[in-house]
């Protein structure tokens, strides 16, 4: 069926890649996922999700090497969503035909190589030429089995998983427990039992969507303050301690006495910042209740008070980058969010991990990288948000004929990332390469074990996050007021949401 020699060259590739740039693996603090269990026990007396040790490689042995599926030469076709024109971070794992001495580039390669030499196919990622939600309403309305698996961003999964596009992961042969797999967001996302997409090692762009605090070192120097990574380290990075060191940065450096992009800023960010400070402060606009149903808590006393801390040092020391401050300043171009961190004018800045490829490689000053703060010191945990427009999935399509087999080889896959693309990502390419010190490849090791997936923001529950988005532009806390103006929305649309996930269940 197969070139032995190649199997044996193959491993031995492997083998010596996972010995290069192998680390341990960060406790990822989440619980078992099961078809009883979908929500993960969340429910412990401080209203912290409950802990457990997450399973190891050697606890759970990747089942399928014995090479028991042939594909016989055949296409694993998958669908590939796209964001807008011009981005160039879309998925392009597929498309790579050689290795070319990149380090990321050619781990990529070799995973996808063993994969299609164990079961004998070949893989070719499908570009959506119009939308992916289109391509897959076309693919399930003709009950085609055309694409083996679809890999949408996280709003259009959650789209997808609404429509009934799925197949429910509890009803594969997804390893959902494995240490490959970011249980998280079976756990968060899961609805009366039934949850349909999934992410982690099978590919970067899990990664790639992870908010987090980046801040330049010179500033911080310039204005003694202390040290953020040892805030971390003794448990004092709060929200408080945060507010505290962006207060009293800002300076008006070309002396025209307007806040405008020229300036400099204790806080670089955009909308997106929002959700995740709610997030990280251990607080979600949906939650879940004992039978996994979503329930709205997005109106909750300590949102508000968390609103009121960040308006306390919004409209003076925070430079909006990509929607207030770029809709006065009514120019710029597309890459607004890369005019003041990069150029040495902000000590703190909003960002994910692509844009350290996308816009700060060139930057002169050293940054590092925290986690977004907690609430207070009694928080157990960090939280850290995966961007639903930013961060990819991975789903298998309701018109797949073989769901074991399919759901098998993205295991594989998954599997075999974490073994070998993982480790080109996180240690050579942030750790080494990307990012200033190693301090960083600490703080990356909390980060990307803390995912959090807030159903509120994935399925933009009644449009209410924009709603204290424009308050927020205009300095004001309206959370009350938003919800008792969208409340009825919201209503419709959790019932709505909960009926759909019941009609798709069956």
């Amino acid at each position: 069926m197969k070139n032995s020699f190649k199997i044996i060259l193959i491993i031995l590739i492997i083998s010596m890649v996972f010995t290069m740039f192998s680390c341990s693996t960060p406790d990822s603090g989440k619980n078992e996922v099961t078809p009883d269990n979908p929500a993960g026990n969340d429910t412990p007396a401080d209203g912290e999700p409950a802990k457990s040790e997450p399973a190891t490689e050697a606890e759970i042995p990747f089942p399928y090497e014995d090479e028991s599926i042939d594909l016989g030469g055949a296409t694993f076709k998958i669908l590939i969503d796209k964001q807008w024109s011009g981005n160039s971070l879309d998925i392009e794992d597929y498309d790579i035909e050689e290795m070319n001495g990149e380090v990321l580039n050619d781990a990529i390669y070799k995973r996808n190589l063993l994969i299609e030499e164990l079961y004998n196919l070949k893989f070719e990622g499908v570009h959506a030429n119009d939308t992916v939600e289109s391509a897959m309403t076309k693919t399930v309305k003709a009950a085609m089995d055309e694409y083996a698996a679809v890999a949408p961003r996280l709003m259009n999964a959650a789209k997808f998983a609404a429509k009934g596009y799925g197949i429910n992961v509890f009803d594969t042969a997804l390893t959902l427990d494995a240490p490959w797999w970011d249980q998280n967001i079976i756990n968060d996302t899961s609805i009366g039992g039934a949850a349909y997409f999934f992410s982690g090692d099978i590919f970067i762009k899990h990664y790639d969507g992870i908010g987090l605090l980046m801040f330049n070192k010179r500033l911080l120097g310039d204005l003694g303050l202390e040290s953020p990574y040892k805030l971390v380290e003794e448990n004092k990075w709060t929200i408080d301690k945060f507010s505290e060191m962006v207060k009293g940065v800002y300076l008006d450096l070309d002396n025209d006495s307007k806040h405008n992009r020229y300036d400099r800023y204790g806080f670089v960010m955009q909308n997106d910042f929002i959700p995740n400070v709610i997030n990280a402060c251990g607080e979600k606009l949906v939650t879940k209740d004992e039978d996994d149903l979503p329930v709205f808590t997005g109106n909750s006393e300590k949102i508000s008070n968390l609103i009121d801390k960040f308006l306390d040092f919004y409209t003076t020391d925070t430079y909006d980058m990509h929607r207030d401050a770029y809709d006065r300043e009514n120019g710029g171009g597309q890459l607004v969010q890369f005019w003041v961190f990069p150029e040495g004018r902000g000590l703190f800045y909003w960002s994910m991990p692509r844009y350290i490829d996308l816009g700060l490689r060139d930057m002169e000053d050293d940054f590092g990288i925290v986690p977004i703060p907690k609430w207070d010191s009694n928080q157990s945990r960090y939280y850290a948000t995966v961007n639903f427009w930013h961060s990819y999935t991975y789903m298998l399509p309701v018109t797949v004929g073989d769901v074991e087999q399919n759901s098998i080889i993205l295991d594989a896959m998954a599997y075999h990332g974490r073994k070998i693309i993982r480790p080109a990502y996180y240690d050579v390419c942030l750790q080494r390469k990307y990012t200033r010190d190693e301090d960083s490849s600490a703080m990356l090791d909390i980060i990307f074990s803390s995912t959090v997936y807030d159903i509120g923001r994935v399925y933009a529950i009644g449009g209410y996050l924009d709603s204290l988005f424009e308050s927020i532009k205009k300095d004001n806390n309206t959370i009350m007021s938003s919800y008792d103006k969208l409340q009825g929305v919201i209503d419709r649309e959790m019932t709505k949401l909960i009926n759909n996930f019941e009609n798709a269940k069956g």
